[in-house]
């Protein structure tokens, strides 16, 4: 998230709110505590999270935070707003029986996989907490590919590794969501976010 003013209040909160509420949907569909019959909710609730990441990305993109910007613009799009539309799409076609093929998911994921961690050293000039965060989003998207491929680890094992990595994903949202609003309202740090592992001059 950027560190400079905003023309408007940061949306940094809302952002990590939305997705720490999708980190945990996706928790419980990896886990199967979340069952198939629920497709059409997990959507409703993804583009809620849409709609958040989609305004943060854009006040990010506005006040010039290349990272935040692009990152948010991201997990919105394809996070949040196609994963929606693909729920949507198997509740559709499995009510009427009709076959929806996931072909192209896979390839996807493993474009998304690669561009996020290429991404994340830029994160080494901001929290250490979000940059950890990163680092399990990361790892949660390469045991999704791997999930995806059914290559490397059994399915099911890097479908519950894919789960617990989101979930630190989630809380990770939570704690910096909080930090954010706190510090911020008290004008001092009452949840530390920690210094930047990189200082950029």
């Amino acid at each position: 998230m950027s560190n400079e003013s905003h023309s408007f209040a940061s949306p940094a909160p809302q952002a990590l709110g939305a997705l720490a509420i999708a980190c945990f949907i996706f928790f419980g569909l990896l886990t199967g505590r979340i069952g198939e019959d629920s497709r059409l909710a997990v959507a409703c609730w993804l583009f809620g999270g849409f709609v958040c990441q989609f305004v943060a990305a854009i006040i990010e993109l506005k006040d010039k935070s290349l990272a935040g910007g692009n990152v948010m613009l991201l997990f919105s799009s394809f996070f949040m707003l196609v994963t929606a539309l693909v729920n949507l799409a198997e509740f559709i076609c499995h009510a009427k029986g009709i076959h929806f093929a996931m072909a192209c998911d896979p390839y996807a994921w493993l474009v998304l996989a690669i561009v996020l961690s290429l991404f994340t050293p830029a994160y080494l000039t901001g929290s250490p907490f979000f940059f950890v965060a990163l680092l399990f989003a990361d790892a949660a998207l390469w045991f999704l590919v791997m999930l995806k491929f059914r290559s490397i680890l059994p399915p099911p094992i890097a479908a519950q590794l894919a789960a617990y990595c989101i979930l630190m994903v989630g809380i990770f949202g939570i704690y910096l969501a909080t930090a954010n609003i706190i510090n911020t309202t008290f004008k001092k740090t009452v949840f530390p976010v920690g210094k930047p592992l990189v200082v950029v001059n």
